[in-house]
């Protein structure tokens, strides 16, 4: 078709010129003013391309009345349409795929920044720990050295990776547990409810350890003059649910601030389980509580419901 090219010519001027300059900035009158002058062309050539083919055949001018070619016209115009549209289409497509390329990118730097963020101070809280065993020559500063070990071990080698099995999680918040009863001894009990874990199953790491720090951190003797901590979880095909609750000191201690433990855990909640968690924090007068669900299989039912 000889006439291709005054349709090729229009398409590529609205598609590659008007749209990118008017059309994405909004400049509706001068996108609008290109569209005209893109249609008159075409009616232009349409009718001079009619005339053409009329003299070549029969050897005689003649002036097409543009009533007789309103079909043509309207049918070049929607060639043109289609084709511009079809590379409105295709360059959204391209910008919504770069701009979910730059969401990941920016939500797993995130994430990076805050998993670094929580291994100085885990590592600050533990070291806290065992140099207050040193100060009180304690038997017990060997041992809590060699259960650090164990505890860098896992944030070296599996801290790192996207997802670990849910039970070295669990190791792991044991581990730091019976870190802090190195320090506390008999002042300190703890209640563990862990139901059997089901195999395989894998979350993000470090997303229980915060919790045990901040009670730690933030939880002391009671009325009764005893550190009690109490931690469940369990979990099924679809997620897990965590809970732990700690006593809380009668006489409240200033702690220092710029913690970062639970703020870092809300964050990263958000990022790698966005619309599929659940954390609710009860700061009472005797007790601290935090309730945690994660679905970790997208599913329509609601989320594991509270016990």
């Amino acid at each position: 078709m000889a006439y291709l090219p005054a349709l090729l010519l229009a398409t590529y001027f609205l598609a590659l010129w008007a749209v990118p300059r008017y059309l994405k900035a909004k400049r509706w009158p001068l996108f609008l003013l290109s569209t005209a002058a893109a249609g008159v062309f075409l009616f232009y050539a349409r009718i001079k391309w009619e005339e053409l083919v009329i003299y070549l055949v029969n050897g005689e001018r003649f002036d097409m009345p543009a009533a007789k070619l309103l079909k043509n016209i309207i049918r070049d115009y929607s060639v043109v349409a289609l084709g511009v549209c079809v590379y409105i289409i295709g360059d959204y497509r391209r910008n919504q795929q770069l701009n979910e390329q730059l969401i990941r990118a920016k939500a797993e730097a995130e994430i990076k920044l805050l998993k670094g963020q929580l291994h100085p101070h885990f590592l600050f809280n533990s070291l806290n720990n065992i140099y207050s065993l040193a100060l009180s020559k304690s038997d017990l500063t060997a041992d809590s050295i060699l259960r650090l070990t164990e505890l860098l071990d896992y944030l070296v080698y599996r801290a790192n990776q996207d997802k670990v099995p849910l039970s070295k999680e669990v190791q792991l918040l044991e581990n730091y547990v019976d870190l802090e009863k190195l320090r506390y001894g008999e002042k300190l009990r703890v209640e563990t409810n862990i139901a059997p874990l089901k195999d395989g199953q894998m979350v993000a790491p470090l997303l229980l350890l915060p919790f045990a720090e901040n009670c730690f951190k933030h939880g002391g003797p009671g009325a009764d003059g005893v550190f009690r901590i109490k931690i469940t979880l369990r979990s099924d095909a679809n997620g897990f649910e965590f809970r732990i609750a700690n006593s809380k000191r009668q006489k409240k201690i200033e702690t220092p601030p710029g913690g970062i433990g639970l703020e870092n855990i809300r964050q990263r909640l958000t990022l790698l389980y966005p619309n599929r968690h659940r954390l609710e924090i009860t700061d009472g007068a005797e007790k601290y509580e935090v309730y945690m669900v994660v679905t970790i299989i997208p599913h329509p039912s609601p989320l594991i419901p509270n016990s």
